[in-house]
């Protein structure tokens, strides 16, 4: 599934405003981080520091993302 991200803070200079991850179904909060990790290995070693919100509340890495969800790391 196709998960578009919003970027914020230090990611949005790095990545910019917003980017799409394409996630292996089902799509979780970790999953994603994980894939998001994967490609911009940069950020390897900060995933503890990355916070995600779905629907402008904070997530947990076990969440679900359903497809059009509003998805944030930052």
């Amino acid at each position: 599934m196709l998960v578009t991200v919003q970027l914020f803070a230090s990611l949005r200079e790095l990545v910019g405003d917003e980017t799409t991850v394409e996630v292996a179904e089902p799509v979780t909060v970790g999953r994603l981080l994980e894939t998001f990790v994967d490609l911009h290995p940069s950020l390897r070693g900060a995933e503890r520091s990355l916070n995600v919100a779905v629907e402008q509340s904070y997530a947990f890495p076990d969440q679900l993302i359903e497809p059009g969800q509003e998805v944030a790391i930052f």
